[in-house]
């Protein structure tokens, strides 16, 4: 079994990123633009996939999606596919857009479907793939994002920090959101409110609730359920801790762009 890592695209992937591209017979103008949102599979420190997104407010537009010749068919296509749409997912992207000559099948898999060209936001008929890279015969296809569900793999959701010793993701759909929170010992969550309810389940340590005149410790595979603005402090003792939020509804400040 293959000990594949996927990583998003550092400056010095550049040259593999364009060399693996052309070998692909895949265009390589613009890579340098939009490194930061490209998506590369590694084996053994050399770059055998990559798929990149570019990135036009709440639109996208998908492009480079190619893996090394000979290593087809073992799923790393799938893998980058669903990495990419894990990084649209949180950044907010509604739609996502593709031109394609060789792979319509494939992205018609996963939810894409052949629209019009001419149809495209004006901001994609500017960009250097529409304008100057793909020729008029490539077949145009548009997945609405926001109506589809995402798969997130492992490592699609880096931590940030939250409060000084307390690390989190979230994922977010209209109505609902998710986060997972690593909590160091002794970090502290002072009182604060929120509209949205909240259900915490405590995965490893001990987390400690202050709520009113009482504080609460909630152990492994325990639960606390906070309704709207209800005041309450949250903090650590001597142990770490890892826990998993619900909130309805969406907490912004939690939906944070990786």
């Amino acid at each position: 079994m293959m000990n594949i890592d996927y990583a998003f695209a550092k400056k010095c992937d550049e040259l593999s990123i364009r060399k693996l591209l052309s070998d692909s017979q895949l265009p390589i103008e613009g890579v340098a633009t939009f490194l930061e949102h490209y998506i590369v599979a590694s084996l053994e420190q050399e770059v055998i996939g990559v798929i990149g997104v570019e990135i036009y407010g709440n639109i996208g537009l998908l492009r480079s999606l190619a893996v090394k010749s000979g290593l087809q068919g073992k799923t790393i296509g799938k893998e980058l596919f669903s990495r990419i749409m894990a990084f649209a997912h949180n950044q907010h992207m509604n739609e996502l857009y593709l031109l394609t000559t060789t792979a319509e099948i494939f992205f018609a898999k996963r939810g894409f479907h052949k629209i019009d060209r001419e149809t495209v936001p004006e901001t994609l008929k500017e960009s250097i793939e529409f304008k100057n890279l793909c020729p008029e015969s490539a077949i145009c296809m548009k997945l609405q994002l926001n109506q589809h569900a995402v798969y997130f793999p492992q490592g699609a959701l880096p931590l940030k920090e939250d409060v000084p010793g307390a690390f989190m993701w979230g994922v977010a759909l209209e109505k609902t959101l998710l986060t997972y929170f690593e909590v160091l010992s002794n970090c502290r969550f002072e009182h604060h409110t929120h509209e949205s309810e909240q259900i915490t389940m405590v995965l490893e340590g001990e987390l400690f609730f202050e709520i009113a005149n009482d504080t609460f410790c909630i152990k492994k595979g325990e639960v606390i359920a906070i309704p709207s603005n209800i005041p309450h402090a949250v903090y650590t003792k001597d142990k770490e801790v890892k826990a998993i939020d619900a909130w309805s509804p969406v907490m912004p400040q939690y939906v944070r762009k990786v």
